[in-house]
């Protein structure tokens, strides 16, 4: 335990400078699963735990003693890798809990929309030759009377 909290401590406690813990950050995938995005202080076997341990070191809030206002030793960061840290070395088992799915993420209104926008365009493409010979048979008719117009004023 007082490895444990030492280590939390940034190794403070035992004399030696900051731990690499503070500099990196907890291992990458190190609690995987259930006990990674449930919050650590609504278990009761991480209250209990955290009970048995000094009061000083997992006070959550300063309080008073001796008339002197007494801040945590350990921060609420520092606290929750500690008791990760006792979770990975075995003191104490979580508890199993039920992961909900997130909400479907329901995306933007034009990604929504692409497919039946898409079918519109590839349909409308297909009528374009049509629609492209019959403006240039109008342009011509146009220019046709336009030309006869001129010609017989």
């Amino acid at each position: 335990m007082a490895a444990l909290l030492a280590r939390a401590w940034g190794g403070l406690a035992a004399g030696v400078g900051a731990s690499s813990r503070c500099l990196r950050g907890p291992a990458p995938g190190a609690l995987a699963g259930p006990a990674a995005a449930m919050s650590l202080w609504k278990s009761a076997a991480v209250r209990q735990w955290v009970e048995a341990q000094p009061r000083r070191a997992f006070q959550r809030e300063p309080w008073v003693e001796g008339g002197r206002v007494m801040a945590p030793r350990l921060s609420r960061r520092k606290q929750a890798h500690a008791i990760k840290d006792a979770i990975r070395a075995g003191e104490f088992q979580l508890e199993p809990t039920v992961m909900t799915d997130p909400p479907k993420f329901k995306g933007h209104k034009r990604e929504r929309d692409r497919p039946l926008r898409q079918a519109a365009i590839q349909q409308k493409m297909a009528e374009m030759p049509k629609l492209i010979a019959d403006y240039r048979q109008a342009r011509r008719e146009k220019l046709e009377k336009r030309r006869l117009d001129e010609r017989f004023k």
